[in-house]
Parts: structure tokens; C-alpha cells; sequence
């Protein structure tokens, strides 16, 4: 194929067999399915498959983070501790500035 780049990624040997299995059932090989999955993401502009938990529950969190949370909110009520930025560019540059 013509413009194409070799992609590489490591998994766990067990999680590569498995899926070559599953694969194959369907007459896919690794490359194939990878190429797949790619061209869905570019085409969508998202991951194809939902992400999330496998039962309906969610992990419970932390006491200190469910605190850090409800602080958060009254912090939000009362407009407090709360950074106001003219438009979505300034509100990049400050969080771009963070990661320096």
C-alpha cells in the first residue's frame, strides 16, 4: 500500500492470542482489524466501542475526593474560588501555561 507507516504496540500475550482467535473467526488478521479500528476512529472522530464498566455500578470513591467534590460545588454556588475567563482561548492559554 502506498503511504502507509508501520504501527506498533505491545499487549499481553494472552490478550494477542485471544483476539487472533476471535479474529480469524471472522476471517481478520491483527493488521487488518487494526487498520479497521483506525480508519473507524478517523472517520468518527471517536473511540468505536463504549467505555465504561462492565456492571452497572460504579466504583466507589474516595471520602477525602467526595469531599473535594462537594466543596467543589459550594465553591461553584457561591462563585468562589472560581476562575472566569473572557472566552475558550483565554481559558487554553491559562491551562497551557499550567503545563510549563
Amino acid at each position: 500500500m502506498k503511504n502507509t507507516v508501520l504501527v506498533q504496540s505491545k499487549v499481553p500475550l494472552e490478550v494477542k492470542n485471544a483476539s487472533e482467535k476471535i479474529l480469524n473467526d471472522f476471517g481478520l488478521d491483527m493488521s487488518t482489524a487494526i487498520r479497521m479500528f483506525l480508519i473507524k476512529v478517523k472517520q468518527t472522530r471517536s473511540i468505536p466501542f463504549t467505555i465504561g464498566y462492565e456492571s452497572n455500578e460504579t466504583p466507589a470513591i474516595s471520602k477525602e475526593f467526595s469531599d473535594y467534590l462537594l466543596a467543589t460545588g459550594r465553591d461553584i454556588e457561591q462563585d468562589k474560588n472560581i476562575l472566569h475567563f473572557a472566552d475558550n482561548e483565554e481559558g487554553y492559554k491559562y491551562l497551557e501555561s499550567l503545563m510549563k
